[in-house]
């Protein structure tokens, strides 16, 4: 008698990764990829392209933001990387170009990158479209599937290390295991700074002079002044020239002034003529008249 056929452990299809790591989700719109992200992986770990969308320009449908939007998701998944965090990019990821972006900085990293094909047929997917809150409508989801098709054919010559294919059967028979292995920061390329340094802008009184501030584990540099000039120095005092002292034998030149002394005063006669000869005379003798 044949045994009873139990549930089949065989066909469920687990799935090891490694955090860090990069995983992409590769799949037409509306072929289940957020539903699947939001099930099995963290709300922190997923890194969305119309979330990005929807924080550059407030509208996650607008697609006029395209290269803002994933510059955003870009710059998330690399700082997560710096932080042995896994990244889940939940995008289309339809072009070559998309792809090889993330694994390159995979390469730089030295961590995996992983990618999940949905193949999920273009009916279902419509169908899934339209019972939507947000709908991209039947022309963009078959435009989207016929890349699908050729993405399939092209992806396993890229380099991905892992690449899981999931049907439709298969969304809800996924195990994930995650591994948490630490890799080593890499060395930083030419032009870039190691992780948790920041550069800052010169100064205003620093533009033009060739400078920059020094940069000390991540915080700004304090706040600096432009040299005050030293004054000059001071000139050394010459003292003002007294005047000369009067001799008591030496006779004043000029006029003799008489003292400041209260009460009248008798005149001063001044000297005779006759008395700056060679012989002089007397004090008070009369001079005598030459004949």
């Amino acid at each position: 008698m044949a045994q009873e056929q139990t549930p089949n452990q065989s066909q469920e299809k687990r799935v090891r990764l490694v955090r860090p790591s990069i995983v992409l989700l590769c799949g037409p719109a509306a072929c289940g990829k957020s539903t699947f992200a939001q099930r099995h992986f963290r709300p922190t770990q997923i890194i969305s392209s119309d979330w990005a969308r929807a924080r550059v320009c407030d509208d996650e449908r607008d697609q006029r933001f395209q290269t803002q939007a994933f510059a955003l998701v870009h710059y998330l998944t690399e700082l997560r990387l710096g932080l042995n965090r896994l990244c889940v990019v939940d995008s289309t990821a339809l072009t070559t170009s998309h792809r090889r972006e993330y694994l390159e900085l995979a390469k730089r990293f030295q961590v995996p990158c992983v990618v999940f094909l949905f193949d999920v047929s273009l009916e279902k997917c419509v169908e899934r479209d339209r019972t939507r809150e947000r709908t991209v409508g039947s022309p963009v989801i078959e435009r989207q599937h016929l890349a699908f098709g050729q993405t399939k054919t092209e992806i396993r010559q890229e380099g991905f290390d892992q690449i899981i294919e999931l049907g439709e059967e298969d969304m809800d028979k996924v195990q994930i295991e995650i591994i948490f292995r630490p890799i080593p920061q890499p060395a930083a390329p030419p032009g870039r700074h190691p992780q948790g340094e920041a550069r800052h802008a010169p100064r205003p009184w620093q533009q033009g002079t060739g400078r920059e501030p020094a940069v000390h584990g991540g915080k700004p540099p304090a706040r600096t002044h432009p040299p005050v000039p030293s004054a000059p120095p001071a000139k050394p005092e010459v003292p003002a020239p007294s005047p000369p002292s009067k001799s008591p034998s030496a006779p004043p030149a000029g006029p003799i002034q008489a003292p400041n002394v209260a009460g009248p005063l008798a005149p001063v006669e001044p000297p005779s003529s006759s008395s700056q000869g060679t012989g002089g005379t007397t004090p008070g003798a009369k001079a005598t008249p030459e004949p």
